[in-house]
């Protein structure tokens, strides 16, 4: 505009597709130079305008001239042609074109001109000559000319417009990015989400008309955009709606020859279509591979099919395909579209795609392809499996009363003893991850007392009434008749069910708290090295109860790395409820391990699940964050839980008894030691004849601690020496430790110092550090209070401590420690540990992932984030411990660098 206002005009394009946002450049053009006190005329072309000869300079210079009246300067001499334009009288191009440089030159006098015009593309030849011919006339004037052209529509004269842009200065809009969708969403909805600016932005691709149109309604097709696409395509041939409702119906299965059978075309036309629609921007022809260019586009062409139409029409398609060959799964998502027909084939097809969907984790997906499968005809007894995987899909989904309906179809279905144990086994397994262990419990065993299954199928039974007994706090005896009976005959084979079986003596066995160490190998003996998950799934309670045993049998390491499988397992199928129970129980054996931080995510992770109905192991899980935040001495975290905690205490079973213990410990750290006290004592009643094990929960030791610090020593020393006679007689590492510890701590009579030095003993031989600095610390302050002259002892327990302590940010420990070090005259390390505590539990977790060597699409997918979601947590990561990349993350985390494979390989050759 600068070079135009000093007398050397031009021309400017403006390209795009519809709704790039042309025309709102051209009113951002016509505002600033009218502020810039030019001279603007203005009009827009329409696809009617080929039909009025010189449109253009007739709705630039007709009103102009009719004010000035016939004649009058500048409309008279050469420019007198312009006000005869609307008499209909013939002239020259040659005539008018000078007429307008005659007009411009007068009007340019006193300010300059802009000459705007939309839609180009759509003025009649006539006015594309005349433009054509004025751009030299234009490089003297003080005149600009802006214009808009919307590429892939048809053009009265194409070459005569390719000249023009030739001599414009083009400027080609794109698609807005992502942020600029998210800046036009917050302005439009504040409260809308990253989900909300995604779904937009793919669905629209970006087009700014698209984009506004559904910021105003997220779900619908909004109809000023069908309206918009159904004319355009009505303008490029009589043919090209058809082709592009072919090639959208169609979807990656679109083809020339499968488009032109489906739209009943011949294949030239066809072609024509292709190429035209590609032109404006409608389709993209990608390497062969047809689509329309934005989801919102397809959706636009389809939206005025009916149902019966478009089931009709995806009927045909999916016979094309079929015939031409193409995979079953591209077929049945045709005929996932057609109406019930009562044809067994398609039922089929249906129905196999719905199991691969489930099988895959596309629980929504499997659960339209089972509902269409069950609607194709009448179900009989051969098709009960459809309504058994339909429930297993909607339970999966969180859709529990569903799915609970489905199996009652499905055993409505089925006259099998044992495929009815089944059945009633899932459908109890979803009770249980919904959280109803009471209902599942009583499904269980009243299908036990009606019915005489077979011994494989009566194990399977058993072990989930195991399952649910645990859950709510039936007798160990009743439950261990019930695995007595449910093993007797048949010998073992080592198959599924008699590993179901020796999982659930382990628990059991744990329960009446005997001998860890055969709870240990039975637990191993179950898992089969993997064979045990690899028969049930995630979700199985098979796996759970295992885990759970070598856990309390302090076999740490063993329980994490079968919980691990199960949660690789559970990601690989999308089995959010199965994810969560085995974080749950893989969060317990890392906060036993000491490992506080990665036991926090996973409790996270678990709790992430509730949003689909998973309550399995809420109590446990809870308890198992209060604690951790305790630890790390972030007592009003832990406290955020006590609502939800009351919600579930004060019952029997674990969640129950793990959720009252969680509120003992919050009544502990707030110094209420009367209240902590009489809840540890209700842990007491609430597991007595269940599972009074001081390796579950070690409710002796907590209540005595609490009595102790109300001065009742007398009432606590015997509750201490009872916590370590049981965790003696059951003989779990970490339980005895724990003893000896407590009762180091109550027992003011004792060797307290040979009783922490054994518990460090004991604990050499498991993996429970944060135990270890614990006893360690007691150990060490035992030693200054009583003088001890071995410096190096103390201070080599204390740096012990010290270490993990740091690392875990235990803040309470780390303090404490601290304060015996500055009392012996010892320095204190200041390490990481002070930025690595400003890090977020979530960002310390994709860090230490990173850290490991995975990439962020790896530890999106581990984590069940988006690969956004990781970028944007490493970059706080970074900011927070003032690094610039994740190859220094390593050496601030204090955890081994991933060697390279080349390093690998090396070392395994020199070794």
């Amino acid at each position: 505009m600068g070079r135009a206002a000093g007398g050397r005009g031009s021309l400017v394009a403006i390209e795009g597709p519809a709704g790039i946002g042309k025309s709102r450049l051209l009113t951002h053009a016509r505002e600033k130079a009218t502020a810039s006190g030019w001279r603007v005329l203005d009009t827009r072309c329409t696809p009617m305008s080929t039909t009025i000869d010189y449109c253009l300079l007739r709705d630039w210079f007709s009103m102009l001239a009719h004010r000035a009246g016939n004649g009058t300067h500048p409309f008279d001499g050469p420019g007198q042609v312009l006000s005869d334009l609307s008499d209909g009288t013939t002239r020259g191009i040659g005539d008018l074109v000078y007429g307008v440089r005659w007009v411009l030159e007068d009007l340019t006098q006193d300010q300059p001109v802009l000459l705007v015009v939309d839609d180009l593309q759509w003025a009649d030849v006539g006015s594309l000559q005349a433009l054509d011919l004025l751009v030299n006339a234009l490089q003297h004037l003080p005149c600009l000319i802006v214009y808009a052209v919307r590429t892939g529509e048809q053009v009265a004269a194409p070459e005569t417009l390719s000249r023009i842009q030739q001599s414009s200065k083009v400027f080609t809009l794109s698609p807005l990015s992502r942020g600029a969708v998210a800046v036009l969403l917050q302005d439009e909805s504040p409260e809308a989400t990253n989900d909300d600016v995604a779904h937009i932005h793919d669905v629209s691709g970006g087009v700014p008309f698209f984009v506004k149109e559904l910021m105003a309604d997220h779900e619908a097709v909004p109809e000023t955009v069908v309206g918009s696409i159904a004319g355009r395509l009505g303008r490029l041939s009589a043919t090209a709606t058809a082709t592009a409702r072919a090639v959208c119906v169609l979807g990656p299965a679109a083809s020339v020859g499968t488009v032109a059978e489906l739209a009943g075309l011949r294949l030239d036309h066809v072609a024509d279509d292709i190429s035209s629609l590609v032109a404006a921007q409608v389709l993209t022809l990608d390497h062969g591979r047809l689509s329309a260019r934005h989801p919102l586009i397809a959706h636009a062409v389809l939206a005025h099919m009916s149902s019966a139409e478009a089931a009709d029409v995806h009927a045909h398609a999916a016979d094309i395909l079929s015939r031409r060959g193409a995979a079953r799964a591209v077929v049945a998502g045709h005929l996932l579209q057609t109406m019930p027909a009562g044809d067994e084939d398609v039922r089929a097809r249906l129905a196999e795609q719905g199991e691969c969907a489930l099988a895959g984790g596309d629980h929504a997906m499997a659960i339209r392809y089972l509902e269409r499968a069950i609607a194709e005809g009448e179900v009989g007894p051969e098709d009960a499996r459809l309504y058994s995987a339909l429930a297993r899909a909607r339970a999966a989904d969180g859709q529990i009363e569903q799915a609970l309906a489905a199996w009652d179809l499905a055993a409505g279905h089925t006259e099998d003893i044992d495929d009815l144990a089944r059945l009633k086994a899932e459908a109890g397994d979803a009770l249980v991850m919904a959280g109803r262990h009471t209902d599942a419990q009583e499904a269980f065993g009243a299908l036990l007392d009606a019915e005489t299954p077979e011994r494989p199928a009566q194990q399977r039974l058993v072990a989930r009434l195991v399952l649910t007994g645990m859950l709510t706090g039936s007798s160990v005896e009743h439950l261990r008749e019930q695995v007595r009976a449910a093993s007797a005959g048949t010998g073992a084979d080592g198959g599924y069910d008699d590993r179901l079986t020796m999982a659930a003596q382990a628990v059991l066995s744990t329960f009446a708290c005997e001998n860890a160490a055969g709870v240990r190998r039975n637990a191993l003996d179950a898992a089969g090295d993997g064979l045990l998950l690899q028969a049930e799934g995630p979700e199985g309670a098979g796996t759970f109860m295992a885990a759970s045993a070598l856990t309390w049998a302090s076999a740490f390491e063993e329980s994490e790395a079968l919980l691990t499988s199960a949660i690789e397992r559970a990601q690989s199928r999308g089995s959010g409820p199965g994810l969560a129970t085995a974080a749950s129980a893989r969060g317990y054996a890392r906060m036993r391990m000491g490992m506080v931080t990665e036991a926090i995510g996973d409790f996270e992770s678990a709790l992430a699940q509730r949003s689909l109905g998973w309550k399995a192991h809420l109590g446990a899980v809870l308890s198992g964050l209060v604690e951790c935040r305790i630890a790390r001495g972030e007592i009003d975290l832990a406290a955020e839980h006590k609502a939800d905690l009351e919600g579930i205490a004060h019952q029997p079973g674990l969640n129950g008894t793990y959720a009252t213990w969680a509120l003992a410990d919050l009544a502990e750290a707030a110094g209420a030691h009367d209240h902590a006290a009489a809840l540890y004592a209700e842990v007491g009643q609430l597991v007595t004849d269940r599972m009074d094990n001081p390796a579950i929960l070690p409710w002796r030791s907590g209540e005595a601690l609490a009595l102790i610090r109300l001065g009742r020593s007398r009432d606590a020393v015997p509750l201490a020496a009872e916590n370590l006679r049981l965790a003696h007689r059951y003989g779990a590492p970490l339980a005895v430790a724990q003893g000896l510890r407590s009762l180091a701590a109550i027992d003011p009579t004792s060797d307290r110092v040979a009783l922490l030095r054994e518990a460090l003993e004991v604990l050499g031989d498991i993996r429970a550090l944060r135990l270890q600095a614990q006893v360690a610390t007691d150990l060490a302050g035992m030693m200054v209070l009583h003088g001890s002259t071995d410096n190096r002892e103390v201070v080599r327990l204390l740096r012990l401590a010290e270490t993990h302590a740091g690392f875990q940010e235990l803040r309470p420990l780390g303090e404490r420690v601290t304060r015996l070090l500055e009392r012996i005259g010892e320095p204190v390390k200041r390490g990481n540990s002070e930025t690595v505590n400003a890090l977020t539990v979530s960002e310390r977790r994709v860090a230490e992932l990173a850290a490991s060597g995975l990439s962020n699409r790896q530890i999106a997918q581990q984590l069940f984030v988006t690969v956004k979601a990781v970028e944007w947590h490493l970059s706080n990561v970074y900011r927070k411990l003032g690094i610039r990349s994740r190859t220094r993350l390593p050496a601030v985390l204090a955890v081994p660098a991933p060697r390279s494979p080349v390093l690998e390989q090396r070392s395994a050759v020199n070794h």
